[in-house]
């Protein structure tokens, strides 16, 4: 072996160990602890006596998910909170809710408008979509309103995003 290609093999070989080294642990997993994906947090409620503070209300056994892509969240959750993901290609989102997997045909639908923004995070994590939303729109079947109470959708874990109210 020359003096050249052995300066070449030996190049060769550290550059390969920082790229494992900046992109794997020694047990294989990314070294990214940071969430690359965030959802949109929702929480039901049912309107305060005193306006528009309102209680948070157990849905029986909620049905969400998306309308235009197959995929369900939860089926059967008797829950208040939910979370889900929003779309990191186009700039709307629309979800069913059906607050009780009973009555199939009790649903209403919920149509997130947001801005994304992509956030890098660090070499070994890449980049997240980060959301700002900008509008909600939902039917009134069961649902009296909806409301954004957090226009920026991050890794935040103790944020709600919008508050949906209930019909008496």
């Amino acid at each position: 072996m020359t003096k050249r290609n052995t300066i070449l093999f030996i190049l060769f070989w550290l550059l390969s160990g920082f790229y494992m080294a900046c992109n794997k642990n020694n047990d294989g997993r990314s070294p990214c602890l940071e969430p690359r994906r965030y959802f949109l947090k929702l929480q039901t409620m049912n309107a305060a006596d005193t306006g528009s503070a309102g209680v948070a209300v157990k849905l029986p056994a909620a049905r969400v998910g998306y309308v235009d892509t197959p995929g369900v969240f939860y089926d059967g959750a008797n829950i208040s909170d939910f979370q889900g993901p929003l779309s990191a290609v186009v700039d709307s989102t629309r979800w069913f809710i059906g607050p009780d997997t009973a009555f199939g045909w009790a649903i209403d639908t919920i149509t997130f408008y947001y801005q994304r923004r992509p956030v890098f995070l660090s070499t070994a994590c890449g980049y997240a979509m980060v959301y700002s939303l900008k509008d909600i729109a939902t039917t009134n079947y069961f649902i009296d309103s909806a409301r954004i109470e957090k226009t920026e959708v991050t890794n935040a874990t103790d944020v709600i995003h919008v508050k949906v109210f209930y019909k008496d």
